[in-house]
């Protein structure tokens, strides 16, 4: 299913929803680390944050009840260029993508994160919105939008992700 973040700015990325099907909102953050992807979003520092990820290839190694930070996700959501479900690993106990289904947090790949994250750079901290592309989703992100002083927009005007 597809889905997209939408930032308070009115900018959209679009991406496939590929975690639990919940919407959600918050400030969104990267991490540009190469590992350590279930140890990010386990982090109390990344509680109600979307997670941006700027490393391309995420669930790589599967995930292990051993990289918890806490004993529960923290991240709001999960934003990332490639999402894997690969538990093949020594010690791989499931798979991500399995894992933040079944741990309820919403996540988008295909993102495009390097226009992304530059566009936080070039224009600071912000706030965002993880929704599916549903109709009906879209016309409450663009209620949201506006009910919190965003600027909502068009799918016409939003980022996809060039391969």
């Amino acid at each position: 299913m597809s889905g997209y973040l939408l930032l308070e700015d009115g900018e959209r990325f679009d991406g496939e929803a590929v975690g639990a099907a919940v919407e959600v909102t918050g400030e969104v953050v990267f991490n540009t680390g190469m590992s350590g992807y279930q140890e990010a979003v386990t982090d109390p520092s990344y509680r109600r944050q979307i997670l941006a990820f700027t490393y391309p290839l995420i669930g790589n190694y599967g995930v292990n009840a051993s990289a918890m930070e806490s004993p529960s996700v923290q991240a709001a959501a999960v934003l990332m260029r490639e999402g894997v479900d690969r538990d093949e690993r020594y010690g791989a106990e499931g798979g991500w993508l399995a894992w933040l289904e079944a741990s309820g947090t919403p996540a988008l790949s295909g993102l495009d994160t390097r226009s992304l994250v530059r566009h936080i750079r070039d224009r600071g901290a912000m706030r965002g919105g993880v929704f599916s592309a549903h109709p009906v989703s879209a016309r409450r992100s663009s209620a949201f939008a506006r009910s919190l002083g965003w600027r909502a927009t068009s799918p016409a005007r939003s980022r996809r992700t060039r391969r």
